[in-house]
């Protein structure tokens, strides 16, 4: 009718390989199962016979049985003959050899209707002995068919698992900071692997050959370890946070016991390998904190998560009963394996879902702030531009004016406004270094400093708007300083004259000490260190958690002296960091304060020679002005400007200077007038009317008709790095920001006249 388990108790015969039918007495054991006597009482290691009287009916057709997984070594007879048999029995550990082989045999013609089956076990090399799967009875279709529905089931499985591997791993290869793929593709490899030695058909036993027994047991454990870790990465990744890493840990290290036990013989490696299956389950247990917490607090997919765990609980609680022969169900456990893995698949892409919703919103968000960031520098640098255009009108006319012959009031009043267009400016200034370096778009330029000489001029700078009687300003180099440093001079210059300007602005009388050190580092780097002391009023201790916030004033109660925007401290602290030092400060009111800022820089290799700082060159200062520089460089000036005020006042500066000047309104008019009057220099408005500063420089040096090409110098009022790169990309050869002052535009001519005038982008 089919295939008959042979499930129930068989007579065994411990100790003895050939009963006595009549002389023995009848001891039975439970198949599948341990062997053990009725009372229930363990057989040791050993060796025995285990028989079962079949009774058939008349002309039953040939029978075939197959075996179960029977450890370690067995023969089965039939009515005395030998009919197939697995590794070799023994009567100790060293005469046998073990093997678990799982083989459809026929019988031989049952006599008298019955089948006298007797299976011969010897077990050393394992420390839980007997059959722990069912021996089957049948006929040859039947027996194959089950055995191929077993294949079958454990290929389906096995196949599952590595189409969930595989599809996991190629998912952490598009999204590698989703470490649950990689983890979860190790969770399901590991399975698979583990199917081939915990299977229903026990695929590896069968095909290797004898004395690998022991090395497969070792095996088994280790995949058991991996599958273990695997599964805790797993779950650690999905809910990683500090209350949880004493559960982690304790799986890692419960999980890492079995490696010291690999070196040890097979059969006392097996009972600690019994031993930490026990272990390892109700360590694991405690897994469920983090995935129940996580169900509390209401985290997405946390419900799903916990059945799925607990399912796999159930999946480890029926590996180690089948490890302790208690019940022959280890294809249920693979089936379990399958449902965990399809379980957390549905679950990881649900997290995906969510994960590509946040990324959206995220993605939606951060267009939005970089929309709003944007807007403000673009608003930041419009208004900039509109109030540098009329301020080049005030600071310069109030130039021009400082000139002619003033009475002692009136002169009073225009340093009145000198110094309120000056704040203003400063305020503009400060305000768009700010926006720079919030929105990201800050960049450094290195170049070489000539470090004595630029820490000298600080100084001198600062000393030269103070009374000597009264405040003392002087440099310290606690050791010889390299010649030149490779470093942004501009915001180094920045960061000096704004940390020495506050101490000058609250420092009444007494000394202000710039220590500068420099400490060599490896790769020919210098950590260059300094400290701007002063012996001024101080900082209050309850304002110091404000000092470098932007317009926050620590002193707004003082007089005029102190003004500012509140943005000078706020800008240092952002300028070091984004050199990659920092800033720190220390005060007591009413006595002092002490900034101290560091960065690490490069320094060339030849900076500490006292010959490279000898022939530094001439360069003009931009601090005075020539009334004859026309009469040293006589050359031709074209302004091109929209705006009259403008051109009134570039027009005055040259003639101070002794030039004069041609000028250009709109684009057109400065195309022609290139092309006629071939000036030597133009400074160009880079926005105009009909055609902007930007597209006359590239008609200017694409056109074949212009013979002499000019030297242009963009002249603007946008003051952003970018609008800089876009001028100098155009074929401009220098840039100049309003508002325009009459040292700068005698340092513009002398740098450029002394260059013969040869354009850089020509």
């Amino acid at each position: 009718m089919g295939n008959v388990p042979l499930n129930g108790e068989w007579k065994i015969h411990w100790q003895n390989w050939n009963p006595k039918e009549d002389l023995s007495p009848n001891e039975f054991t439970n198949v599948p199962g341990h062997w053990t006597n009725l009372s229930g009482e363990k057989y040791p290691t050993g060796f025995a016979t285990l028989s079962l009287k079949i009774l058939v009916a008349e002309n039953t057709k040939n029978l075939y049985l197959q075996n179960g997984v029977t450890r370690n070594a067995f023969e089965i007879a039939v009515d005395g003959e030998t009919i197939y048999q697995s590794g070799t029995i023994g009567e100790n550990y060293d005469k046998e050899v073990p093997h678990l082989k799982i083989q459809t045999v026929a019988l031989p013609k049952a006599l008298n209707n019955q089948i006298n089956l007797v299976v011969k076990i010897s077990c050393f090399h394992y420390h839980i002995c007997g059959i722990a799967t069912p021996y089957h009875l049948g006929s040859h279709s039947g027996i194959n068919r089950s055995f191929l529905e077993a294949i079958t089931r454990d290929v389906f499985v096995l196949a599952s698992l590595f189409t969930l591997a595989f599809f996991h791993l190629i998912l952490y290869l598009f999204w590698r900071d989703e470490k649950t793929h990689v983890f979860f593709a190790a969770v399901c490899f590991i399975a698979a692997i583990r199917l081939f030695t915990t299977g229903e058909t026990r695929f590896i036993y069968n095909y290797l050959p004898l004395g690998f027994y022991e090395t497969i047991v070792k095996f088994n454990g280790i995949s058991f370890v991996l599958l273990y870790v695997s599964f805790v990465l797993y779950v650690r990744e999905i809910y990683n946070a500090k209350e949880y890493r004493f559960v982690y840990r304790a799986n890692f290290i419960i999980a890492s016991l079995l490696f010291f036990a690999l070196p040890l013989d097979i059969l006392t490696f097996s009972k600690f390998l019994g031993i930490h299956l026990i272990l390892s389950l109700f360590t694991l247990f405690g897994i469920l904190y983090p995935i129940i917490d996580g169900v509390i607090l209401k985290k997405p997919g946390s419900k799903f998560f916990l059945f799925s765990v607990i399912a796999t609980m159930a999946l480890f609680s029926l590996d180690i009963l089948t490890e302790f022969a208690k019940k022959g169900t280890a294809y249920l456990a693979q089936y379990g394996f399958l449902v965990f893995g399809l379980s957390q698949a549905l679950f990881i892409a649900d997290r995906m879902i969510e994960n590509f919703k946040n990324k959206e919103r995220l993605k939606q968000e951060k267009e939005n702030a970089e929309a709003k960031v944007n807007f403000k520098t673009s608003f930041l640098s419009t208004m900039s531009h509109e109030i540098r255009t009329p301020m080049n009108g005030i600071l310069g006319m109030t130039q021009i004016l400082q000139q002619t012959d003033l009475t002692e009031e009136q002169k009073e009043y225009l340093n009145l406004i000198q110094f309120s267009g000056d704040n203003l400016l400063l305020l503009v200034n400060d305000i768009l270094d700010l926006t720079k370096l919030e929105s990201g778009q800050f960049e450094l330029h290195l170049e070489p400093v000539a470090l004595p000489k630029f820490l000298n001029d600080c100084i001198n700078l600062f000393k030269s708007q103070s009374d000597p009687n009264r405040l003392l300003i002087s440099l310290e180099l606690v050791n010889t300083p390299p010649n030149f440093l490779m470093t942004d001079q501009r915001r180094f210059a920045q960061i000096l004259t704004n940390l020495l300007s506050n101490a000058v602005k609250f420092t009444e009388k007494g000394t202000i000490t710039v220590s500068v050190e420099f400490i060599p580092l490896l790769d020919g780097k210098v950590r260059l260190a300094i400290s701007v002391k002063d012996t001024g009023i101080g900082i209050p201790e309850d304002r110091m958690g404000i000092l470098f916030q932007p317009f926050s004033q620590i002193h707004s109660h003082l007089t005029e002296k102190t003004v500012g925007t509140g943005l000078g401290l706020a800008i240092t602290k952002k300028l070091i960091e984004e050199l990659g030092g920092s800033i720190s400060v220390q005060s007591v009111y009413g006595r002092g304060s002490n900034f101290f800022f560091q960065f690490d820089s490069q320094v060339p290799s030849d900076s500490f020679r006292p010959e490279s700082s000898t022939n530094q060159g001439e360069r003009p200062t931009k601090t005075e002005w020539d009334s004859k520089l026309a009469d040293k460089y006589p050359i031709k000036i074209l302004i091109a400007d929209d705006d009259p005020i403008n051109q009134k006042v570039s027009d005055l500066f040259l003639k101070k200077l002794g030039f004069t000047a041609l000028q250009a309104d709109n684009g057109e008019k400065t195309l022609d007038m290139v092309r006629s009057e071939q000036p030597d220099l133009v400074f160009m408005d880079v926005q105009m009317p009909d055609m902007d500063g930007i597209t006359v420089t590239k008609c200017i040096r694409q056109s074949k008709t212009i013979s002499k090409q000019p030297v242009i110098i963009a002249l603007t009022a946008n003051v952003l790095e970018e609008e800089k790169q876009r001028c100098l990309s155009a074929g401009m050869d220098d840039f100049m920001t309003k508002p325009l002052l009459l040292h700068d535009l005698d340092f513009m001519i002398r740098k450029w006249a002394k260059k013969d005038l040869t354009p850089s982008n020509h």
